[in-house]
């Protein structure tokens, strides 16, 4: 049995799996996002190691293991975030996460100082708020007493794995996300960190995501059920992780998640970033691959807002079902799914939402579909920016809650005229997670062999409608002229 992790950002996750991908056990548990201040996104990692120790606990018991038949433990994160220890390795702080905006300055002064040209070629990445290079420059200029107890800077997996461990480290796919990682040298920049004066032994030593980090503690071992020494595999972000749960590791695959967020993710052999950041190149969780990957901020949390704002009473099945009765482009009514901000393209964290083209004929089923073309619009200015740069996209797979609703699977069909594949992966990040911790542990050879044992492809593709491809083709540049108009009038 392999154990797979999945720390969140609503949730902890966790499965426990057999080699051949089946998940036996599996559990979750809910935790919030404080905002103690307008723009602020915090979590106590305490409250993390508390959910990750229930849930495998609970996993492991419904898989029916008995604790030395874990074979190893894999990690999957939300990316970008920022935990400051002490020298007791103790957090000084909470935890400043990736939706956390309070750093707009910061990003600035780092425009300012460095530039995009030097940004690009040190990082491969833009730089935007709640990402740790911007909150780190937060925390230093506004918390000078806290930055300088400070002795260690990690990610939250990699906070939750010195938990269970005692062994500080970090993988390349998660380190990649900080914007203080050389991502084609696929290691720490040293340019970056002499330019703004930021110490080297901050950072946590480098491991690859499949490699041994550390072996449970007796204390860990005891709280989930499992044995003391059971080996720990480095792991990696949540989207590397993801792709692996959907087996999307070759260039000319992609992956399409719509969760909280959205996130186009493609396979590369060779590093290649946008000259103009509005892409980020992170690293795989192979020593051989990295990927383009493309991000909206407010994709089913577009949809959730409707929900409890606007649609109060509704279910998301109710909603998305409402959206399914009208025809294509909710009669004029088109919505930019800017709501906290936005990354792929603008990397503008003052982007705002809007509805264009409401009149009286429109009602609570228009603003569904509206909000739902209108995610699947922002995504596809993404697929565009990358099949510039990468492979032509031979097969886009279908991640993410919105796989729940077949609506949303035939949007991404007829708006990026591609067929929509799907595997039977459950909980993706965190089986990615456990296929790496089987990698490591020697279950598999390789990742590329997890995969092919682990992943099995769902029989039905979605296919584009060819009228509603070439409709959705003209809404679609209507789309595209409305964030350079609205940013003129805000």
């Amino acid at each position: 049995m392999l154990v797979g992790i999945d720390l969140g950002t609503s949730s902890a996750k966790a499965v426990a799996i057999e080699a051949d991908g089946r998940i036996r056990g599996l559990a979750t548990r809910e935790y919030s996002v404080a905002t103690p201040q307008p723009g602020w996104a915090e979590q106590d990692p305490a409250v993390w190691v508390a959910a990750v120790l229930e849930t495998v606990r609970r996993a492991v018991a419904e898989a029916g293991c008995v604790p030395g038949q874990v074979a190893a433990i894999g990690l999957s994160g939300q990316m970008h975030g920022t935990v400051c220890l002490d020298r007791a390795g103790r957090p000084l702080r909470p935890a400043i996460i990736w939706a956390d905006q309070r750093s707009a300055a910061q990003v600035a002064r780092v425009y300012r100082e460095i530039g995009v040209e030097r940004l690009g070629r040190w990082t491969g990445n833009p730089l935007a708020t709640g990402f740790m290079l911007a909150s780190w420059l937060w925390v230093v200029e506004n918390e000078p007493e806290i930055a300088g107890k400070t002795a260690s800077l990690l990610l939250p997996k990699d906070f939750l794995r010195y938990r269970l461990t005692g062994a500080l480290g970090t993988d390349a796919s998660d380190a990649s996300s900080t914007l203080l990682f050389d991502t084609a040298q696929r290691r720490w920049s040293h340019d970056l960190l002499d330019a703004l004066r930021i110490p080297p032994d901050l950072l946590p030593p480098l491991g690859e995501s499949a490699q041994v980090a550390g072996a449970l503690t007796s204390a860990a071992a005891d709280a989930m059920g499992l044995r003391e020494g059971t080996p720990v595999v480095y792991g990696g972000s949540d989207q590397a992780m993801q792709a692996l749960g959907h087996g999307v590791v070759e260039p000319g695959m992609m992956s399409c998640t719509i969760g909280t967020g959205g996130q186009l993710f493609a396979p590369l052999r060779e590093p290649a970033y946008d000259p103009e950041l509005r892409l980020h190149l992170f690293c795989h969780a192979m020593p051989d691959r990295w990927h383009l990957e493309a991000a909206i901020l407010a994709a089913g949390l577009s949809l959730r807002w409707l929900r409890d704002s606007v649609l109060i009473g509704m279910s998301y099945q109710q909603i998305a079902d409402a959206a399914g009765e009208l025809a294509a482009g909710a009669e004029g009514l088109i919505f930019l799914p800017h709501l906290a901000g936005e990354r792929t393209p603008y990397m503008d964290p003052n982007a705002t939402g809007a509805f264009i083209g409401l009149t009286l004929r429109h009602g609570r089923a228009h603003m569904a579909r509206a909000v739902m073309e209108g995610v699947v619009f922002a995504l596809r200015q993404g697929l565009e920016l990358m099949e510039g740069l990468g492979p032509p996209v031979e097969r886009i797979v279908a991640s993410g809650g919105a796989t729940a609703h077949p609506l949303w699977l035939q949007l991404q069909a007829d708006i990026f005229r591609r067929p929509i594949f799907r595997t039977r992966t459950v909980e993706a990040a965190a089986v990615g997670a456990a296929l790496l911790a089987g990698v490591g542990a020697g279950v598999y050879a390789d990742v590329v062999a997890a995969c092919t044992q682990a992943v099995m492809w769902d029989n039905v593709v979605v296919v584009p409608d060819a009228g509603r491809a070439a409709f959705y083709d003209e809404r679609y540049r209507a789309y595209r002229r409305l964030y350079p108009a609205l940013a003129q009038v805000r």
